[in-house]
C-alpha cells in the first residue's frame, strides 16, 4: 500500500476536509462509467454537510503523506430513512423496516485511480465496518462499475434490489446488504 496511512474521522473532523473531499469526489467520478462533474460534486457537498452530523457517522481516510487518496464513510439509518424508497421491485417489509441501530449505510467508498489495486478500498471498508454495532450494512453501487461489484461480492455483500434515486436522469443502482456479524475484528 505504498506508505498509505488510515485514520478514522468524526463528523466535525471530516467537515474540516470538505474541500479535499469534494476534489476527491470530482476526480474519482470523472471517468466512465460515471462521468459526473461539478453538479454532482456540489450535490455531494450539500448532502455531506448533513450526513457528517448524522447519528452513527464515521469516515475512514487514506493518505499518502498529505495527499488524500481515498475515503469511505457512512451513517446509521434512522427509522424514517428514505433509503428503501424508489426500489424498482418491492422488498418484504422485514427487509425495509428500520429500527434504531439496525443498519449502517456505506454512503461512499472512493479511491483515486492511481491507487487502485493496492487493497486500499478493502482496508478502508474493513476499518469502517469493524466494531459497528448495527446488525447489517447496506450500500448502492452502479451496475456498470464492474471492479466495485466484484470487490463487494468478494467482501460478502449481496444484491437485494435495484433503485433509482429521485433525481432527474438518475441511473439505476444495485442495493446491496451485508451481515455485520461477518466482519472480522
Amino acid at each position: 500500500m505504498r506508505d498509505v496511512t488510515f485514520q478514522m474521522l468524526d463528523g466535525s473532523q471530516a467537515l474540516e476536509c470538505l474541500d479535499e473531499l469534494r476534489e476527491l469526489y470530482l476526480d474519482v467520478y470523472a471517468d466512465p462509467p460515471y462521468e459526473w462533474g461539478a453538479e454532482h460534486a456540489n450535490l455531494f457537498v450539500e448532502r455531506f454537510q448533513g450526513q457528517a452530523k448524522a447519528d452513527g457517522f464515521a469516515l475512514v481516510e487514506a493518505r499518502h503523506g498529505t495527499e488524500l487518496v481515498g475515503i469511505a464513510f457512512g451513517v446509521t439509518l434512522q427509522p424514517s430513512t428514505p433509503w428503501w424508497q424508489n426500489l424498482l421491485e418491492p422488498l418484504p417489509v422485514a427487509v425495509t423496516t428500520e429500527r434504531p441501530g439496525r443498519t449502517f449505510a456505506v454512503v461512499e467508498l472512493l479511491v483515486r485511480t492511481a491507487w487502485h489495486r493496492q487493497h486500499i478500498a478493502q482496508a478502508m471498508h474493513d476499518l469502517l465496518l469493524r466494531n459497528r454495532t448495527e446488525e447489517r450494512a447496506t450500500l448502492t453501487v452502479f451496475p456498470a462499475a464492474i471492479p466495485a461489484q466484484q470487490a463487494y461480492a468478494k467482501w460478502g455483500w449481496h444484491r437485494v434490489a435495484q433503485k433509482r434515486n429521485p433525481l432527474p436522469g438518475s441511473p439505476v443502482f444495485d442495493v446491496m446488504v451485508k451481515d455485520l456479524g461477518a466482519v472480522a475484528s
